[in-house]
């Protein structure tokens, strides 16, 4: 009997260190499972961070890189000067010739001088230029894909005149609708009746590129008599010293009207207001000068800052100055 409870007690031992055993296994088991998934998680996280932090670290770099890029294409633009209108770029083209002019105001009337900005086409161009407060003719880009709003923003405008885009030697960015050599005249014709049409008070233009055009003779006298058919007035911007301008001009017995002095020829602050000086001095030598610049940053504070050069000049907008030389 003794030895049966012995048995049994032992069996029972058995059996409770066996569930222990089973027991302990498990929370073992749950341990390690509980510790797998918590690496896990961390893991998970950590290669997850690392690709956020990646991706995000590209992002900035892409978008670092993307603003330079269209940092360095606002400057291209606004350095972009009249140096883009000419031929040849490297060479100042020579101011023409010209007749001193017979003042017919009063004896004391100061020289007049016409400043007028090209390529205007956005509406900031005309309030960067107002700003100046100098009285200025501004020449509207007609419209197209690039700048829609040209023509409808030049009618608030008192005094403007219209840059036709004429056909350049050397130009890789044609305006669209660009008159060419060996046009027709109904071709012309066409294209001022729309500017026209686009720009009411048009009464005068001057050419956008155009160094191939203007030295073509018969091309230029084609749209020159288009123009006065049109009552229009061509305001040579000499983009070219070979220009025909002068010379059709002489046949028809009328006053040769052109540019000086490129304001902007060289981007830079010191060269505006160094180009200004030399402007009045022609119009003190001459009676009148016409200079062209562009609605950039620097053409225009070279501007500001010339204020007290520019007293010495009566400045006149180019329909102002187109009347004197009438007369």
């Amino acid at each position: 009997m003794a030895k049966k409870q012995i048995r049994r007690k032992k069996k029972q031992s058995e059996l409770i260190a066996e569930e222990h055993l089973l027991f302990i296994e498990r929370i073992l088991k749950i341990s390690v499972l509980i510790v797998f998934s918590i690496f896990i998680i961390i893991i998970s996280y950590y290669f997850g961070f690392e690709s956020g932090k990646n991706e995000v670290h590209g992002k900035l770099v892409h978008e670092k890189q993307a603003r330079k890029i269209v940092e360095k294409t606002l400057q291209k633009l606004q350095n972009q000067t009249a140096a883009h209108e000419i031929d040849s770029p490297q060479v100042q083209i020579a101011e023409p010739e010209k007749n001193a002019m017979e003042m017919t105001a009063v004896p004391e009337e100061k020289p007049l001088m016409a400043i007028i900005i090209d390529d205007v086409s956005f509406k900031h161009d005309i309030r960067n230029i107002e700003a100046t407060g100098i009285p200025v003719t501004m020449s509207f880009l007609p419209p197209s894909a690039r700048h829609p709003n040209s023509a409808a923003l030049a009618q608030s405008i008192p005094h403007y005149m219209v840059h036709l885009p004429l056909q350049a030697k050397n130009f890789k960015h044609e305006e669209s609708n660009t008159l060419h050599i060996g046009d027709s005249e109904e071709r012309i014709e066409d294209r001022i009746r729309k500017i026209t049409e686009l720009y009411p008070k048009v009464r005068f233009i001057n050419n956008h590129t155009g160094s191939l055009f203007t030295e073509d003779f018969e091309s230029m006298h084609k749209l020159i008599e288009v123009l006065d058919r049109y009552g229009i007035t061509f305001v040579d911007s000499r983009t070219t010293a070979k220009t025909k301008v002068p010379e059709i001009m002489k046949t028809l017995h009328r006053p040769y009207i052109s540019r000086d002095v490129f304001l902007d020829h060289s981007p830079d602050v010191p060269s505006v207001k160094k180009a200004v000086v030399h402007a009045v001095k022609i119009a003190k030598k001459y009676g009148y000068v016409i200079a062209i610049g562009h609605p950039h940053k620097n053409t225009l504070k070279g501007l500001v800052e010339s204020k007290e050069v520019l007293k010495q000049v009566r400045l006149v907008h180019i329909d102002e100055l187109a009347d004197y030389l009438k007369r």
